[in-house]
């Protein structure tokens, strides 16, 4: 878990503006996919029936000429009427629900991994996107409140809504990867809470393996930046390991702008950038391009969501941390291509279960896959597994496209029989496996004039 200092500001609200940031902003002539309700969630209630006449206005002198059938012949009439009512209902359902989820999919995903040194501020600034976004209600908040005040640390608890583990609470350390979802006008996100602990860098690689974005969370209180810093600190060491993990992209994000030492100083916020810069082009990013600095409060939220308040910080005219991640490109992802999954992790759930991050292909339910390397598909060339079920962001979907990270229940395989690292992959286009050959060991290597 990582904490941040007790705010002295409420959170800007500043009026939106429209600039971009140059090297982020996706292309004008990109089509803007919107999440909208849409005509596909509201039921039509039909023409309206206030202009038609009475029953007895309707039948007139012709109810008498003809009297009714009797009671059975009707039960027999409303009968497979209703049959075919109840039919029709359930298909109109079934379509509108296909027209959500195809709605939904027009929106663009991201994973988004958030790194840095212990105690950043990292598990805070991600439980307070998650309340910006609107994922986490006022009742909730005052809980964590209340529970955080119960154990004397009264600004940890925006980072309880990350971490849910009780010994994370108590220690105030991320130990796993924490996971959650939240959505901006154009995109879908998924925050990857990665520990800052050195005792938890496995953690750390196993979160950073499945984000397409990094935010390195850097504390400008004093002493606190040079700490994670300077040699031995997290902050290098992540940085190094998400360029070499394929993270692209990084938010470099000053958090505790709001500190009592720092004051929103733009001077102490120019010592950070200026010591940052030079490293992260040595690590290999191009600053220019795929670096994005910016300051921030992630206790009380300031530029955030909205633009900072020219109260609060007066020399800040930058873009705030949802615009940011609003306009950052897409990784290009083949979703016709063959399927890859690396399996970073498996449970038994009524079922066999693994989770992952689709790198490539598409997964339907109903499909046959293979699971690389395994004896299963070693042993039996034609042994496949099923894929029987697909939850994405917790909720059960018919199909998940590259991007997107995933569980996916299968059968034909038990649990025992997978490992993280294993590959899901598609049956016609299979990795290729290299052959093993023993090396002879090194004590028994002979040498010839």
């Amino acid at each position: 878990m990582e904490h941040d200092a007790p705010s002295q500001h409420a959170p800007p609200t500043a009026a939106h503006d429209d600039g971009a940031v140059d090297d982020w902003a996706r292309d004008d002539a990109e089509p803007s996919h919107r999440h909208e309700a849409g005509p596909s969630h509201v039921y039509d209630a039909g023409p309206s029936h206030s202009h038609c006449p009475e029953p007895s206005h309707r039948f007139g002198a012709d109810a008498a000429a003809h009297p009714a059938p009797p009671a059975e012949g009707v039960n027999g009439i409303q009968s497979p009427l209703q049959s075919m009512e109840l039919k029709t209902n359930a298909a109109a359902h079934e379509d509108v629900q296909m027209v959500a989820e195809e709605e939904e999919e027009k929106k663009r995903h991201l994973n988004v991994v958030f790194i840095g040194h212990v105690d950043a501020g990292k598990s805070t600034a991600g439980g307070q996107i998650l309340f910006l976004s609107g994922q986490v209600d006022d009742r909730t908040i005052q809980k964590y409140e209340k529970e955080a005040k119960d154990k004397s640390r009264e600004s940890w608890y925006m980072a309880y809504i990350m971490d849910t583990n009780e010994e994370e609470r108590l220690k105030g350390k991320t130990v796993e990867v924490g996971r959650a979802y939240f959505e901006t006008e154009n995109t879908r996100f998924t925050i990857l809470d990665a520990p800052g602990h050195k005792s938890y860098v496995p953690n750390m690689i196993s979160g950073a393996s499945q984000a397409d974005i990094g935010v390195l969370v850097i504390s400008a209180r004093k002493g606190e930046f040079e700490t994670g810093y300077e040699r031995g600190g997290q902050t290098r060491e992540h940085v190094l390991l998400a360029k070499t993990l394929g993270v692209a992209k990084l938010i470099v994000v000053i958090n505790k702008m709001d500190e009592p030492t720092v004051q929103w100083s733009k001077e102490r916020y120019d010592e950070i950038e200026g010591k940052m810069v030079p490293f992260l082009k040595s690590s290999g990013y191009n600053v220019k391009k795929d670096v994005q600095f910016l300051p921030i409060s992630g206790l009380c939220g300031a530029n955030m969501k909205t633009r900072m308040d020219k109260s609060i910080c007066s020399w800040w005219d930058g873009p705030c941390l949802f615009e940011v991640l609003d306009r950052i490109e897409v990784p290009l992802r083949d979703p016709r291509g063959p399927v890859r999954m690396p399996i970073i992790d498996k449970y038994k759930d009524m079922g066999t279960v693994v989770m992952g991050k689709l790198e490539s292909g598409t997964i339907r339910e109903g499909d046959s896959l293979l699971v690389m390397p395994n004896k299963v598909c070693l042993s039996y060339l034609n042994s496949n597994v099923k894929v029987v079920g697909i939850n994405l962001d917790e909720k059960k979907v018919r199909r998940a496209g590259p991007g997107e990270n995933v569980r996916v229940k299968l059968s034909g395989i038990e649990e025992d029989d997978i490992m993280a690292g294993f590959v899901l992959s598609s049956v016609g286009k299979t990795i290729a496996v290299g052959k093993v050959v023993a090396l002879p060991p090194v004590g028994h290597a002979s040498f010839s004039a």
